[in-house]
C-alpha cells in the first residue's frame, strides 16, 4: 500500500490527478501479485503440493496391484487433510508427502531428532493425528478395529538410499522407495475385504475441498 501511495503521489506531481490514480492501481496490483506469490506460506503449501501431485504419479502403480489410493481426503470436524490413503492386500497406510530441500537430513540433537531445525514431533504429529483419524473413521464404520500406518514420503532432502527411519511411530522414507516398502508387507486383505475398506473410507473421508 505504501508503494502504491507514493506512486499515486508522484504521477498526481508530474502528470496530474488522473494519471495518478491509474499509477496507484497499477502498483497496487503489481504488489498485490508479488505478496501472493513470495508469502512464505504460500510458498511452503506449492512445495507441499508439488510433493502430493509427485508422490501421486508413483502411486499409480500400485493401483494396478490391486490397491485403492484415495488422494487428499477431508478429516470431518478438522481443518487438517490426509495426501494419501493406501488400502491393499498388504495392509492400511496413510501417507503425507513432503518435498524438502536438498541439503535436509534427520538429525539427532538434545534427546531428540531433528528435521533440519525442526524437532521431530511437530514433522511426524500431523500424519499421526491424520492415522487416528482414518482408524477412528474405518472403526466406526464397520466395528472392526483395522491397523494403519503412518508413511512420510520424502522427496528432496537427505535420507537413506535403502531402508527408512521410524521415528514417533512413523516410517519416514525416500518417495522413490514407498512403492516398494509397501508390497513388501505380508498380506493382509483380501479383495473384498479391500473394497469394503474403500467403502468405509470414501463415506467416512470425503474429498478435500479447498
Amino acid at each position: 500500500m505504501l508503494l502504491s501511495l507514493l506512486a499515486g503521489v508522484g504521477a498526481w506531481w508530474l502528470i496530474g490527478w488522473q494519471a495518478a490514480i491509474v499509477a496507484a492501481a497499477l502498483v497496487a496490483a503489481v504488489d498485490t501479485v508479488y505478496r501472493r506469490h513470495h508469502h512464505p506460506s504460500i510458498t511452503t503449501w506449492r512445495k507441499g503440493a508439488a510433493g502430493e501431485r509427485a508422490t501421486a504419479r508413483r502411486l499409480r502403480q500400485l493401483e494396478l496391484g490391486g490397491y485403492t489410493v484415495l488422494h487428499d481426503r477431508a478429516i470431518p470436524h478438522s481443518r487438517a487433510n490426509i495426501d494419501h490413503l493406501i488400502i491393499g492386500p498388504t495392509g492400511v497406510f496413510v501417507v503425507d508427502s513432503k518435498k524438502w530441500h536438498r541439503r535436509t537430513r534427520i538429525r539427532p540433537g538434545a534427546g531428540t531428532l531433528w528435521v533440519g531445525r525442526t524437532p521431530i514431533r511437530k514433522v511426524v504429529g500431523p500424519v499421526l493425528f491424520e492415522t487416528e483419524a482414518v482408524k477412528k473413521a474405518l472403526y466406526r464404520a464397520t466395528m472392526h478395529p483395522f491397523e494403519v500406518v503412518a508413511v512420510i514420503a520424502v522427496h528432496g532432502g537427505r535420507l537413506p538410499k535403502w531402508g527408512a527411519i521410524n521415528a514417533g511411530g512413523t516410517t519416514i522414507l525416500r518417495a522413490s522407495r514407498l512403492n516398494g516398502w509397501i508390497t513388501r508387507h505380508p498380506r493382509r486383505y483380501t479383495s473384498a475385504q479391500i473394497a469394503t475398506l474403500t467403502a468405509a473410507a470414501e463415506q467416512a473421508l470425503p474429498a478435500y475441498e479447498r
